[in-house]
């Protein structure tokens, strides 16, 4: 089989590439091998994940939020909970200040924030700043949306079929696979913490994320509408997300995680006693949440040094993309990355 165009990984940023270039009418196919939407990838993170443009990291970066948020609301299925996103901490914190600089956010005292969402203890000096644009995701349902639309849109996709090795052959790239080889004119590279076909791609690395749900009284506060996702700083830095489950509440508390040198060394146990430095604190300021956690997960992210992932083209041989990095931020770009995906393999520029 020849193809213009092999897609190796279809978590959230593969499938979003193999749709872009599906929709550009570019021939291409796309190897999963655990599954769409499966739970070792990104979309491990638990149901859901975050939606915000309200960001420090400069209107470039927000123009990418923009035309993702519009691409994930084009998608069938209702993906994106449009329940705004919040940042909540002292008004002095970058985290704060950057959320409150971009146009079109609301910000709040500690009344009008208890008034609003009761479940948020604020105090003297802290602010909350919603991001009207902002929103919930679902993540499996938005991985396995991007490799539906790519498949309505012409794309080949071979999910349980892994890619077992990648050669170059006069001037192609060869896949080989249990069932045989496909030949193509290039590659996208976005197998996360799977074994990468290239080797380590330099600059990015892979590290463990820990999870945590806790219970919380009156669960129907904590729905989307009166609990938007968001992020407080102040205290212990954590994420928060709203109850999927009428009975918890997602906890990600923001700290250093240990690395993870083999893909095959990361084990989802998560040591007795992880929440108990922290969830104290982090309870004080929930109104309705109780301390002890009773669901832990982790799974692996890769990183780089800005967090803000990584889009590499080779300069020998024919066109290889590889993706990662993204630090949890790829569910919130994925839909932009993959039309810049496109770009490179068709064009070799982004623009």
């Amino acid at each position: 089989m020849t193809r213009r165009v092999a897609v190796v990984g279809l978590g959230v940023l593969g499938g979003a590439a193999l749709l872009a270039m599906a929709r550009a009418g570019i021939d291409c196919v796309g190897f999963e091998s655990a599954g769409v939407g499966h739970a070792g990838g990104a979309s491990g993170g638990g149901e859901t994940r975050i939606f915000r443009t309200a960001v420090p990291e400069g209107p470039e970066h927000r123009r990418l939020l923009d035309r993702s948020r519009e691409l994930w609301t084009g998608l069938p299925g209702g993906l994106l909970t449009r329940c705004g996103a919040l940042t909540l901490g002292p008004a002095g914190d970058r985290r704060v200040r950057g959320a409150a600089a971009v146009a079109g956010t609301e910000v709040l005292g500690p009344d009008a924030t208890a008034e609003r969402w009761p479940a948020h203890r604020t105090g003297r000096g802290e602010l909350a700043v919603l991001d009207p644009r902002g929103g919930l995701l679902e993540a499996a349902g938005a991985t396995r949306a991007l490799v539906d639309e790519a498949r309505r849109a012409g794309a080949v996709v071979r999910d349980g079929v892994t890619v077992l090795g990648m050669t170059r052959r006069h001037g192609r790239i060869v896949l080989r696979t249990a069932d045989g080889e496909t030949v193509a004119g290039a590659a996208v590279l976005a197998t996360g913490h799977g074994r990468p076909l290239l080797g380590p791609a330099p600059g990015i690395e892979q590290r463990r994320v820990v999870l945590t749900w806790f219970p919380v009284e009156a669960p129907e506060r904590f729905a989307a509408a009166g609990f938007p996702p968001g992020l407080r700083s102040g205290g212990p830095v954590h994420t928060f997300f709203p109850s999927v489950d009428g009975r918890t509440i997602k906890i990600n508390f923001q700290q250093p995680q240990p690395r993870v040198f083999d893909p095959d060394d990361h084990h989802p146990y998560v040591e007795p006693g992880y929440a108990l430095p922290w969830a104290a604190a982090v309870a004080d300021r929930i109104a309705g949440m109780r301390e002890h956690p009773v669901r832990i997960e982790s799974y692996v992210e890769g990183y780089t040094v800005d967090r803000r992932g990584t889009v590499e083209l080779s300069d020998t041989g024919p066109r290889v993309v590889v993706l990662g990095g993204f630090s949890g931020q790829g569910f919130k770009c994925a839909p932009a990355v993959g039309e810049i995906v496109a770009g490179l393999v068709r064009t070799g520029i982004t623009h």
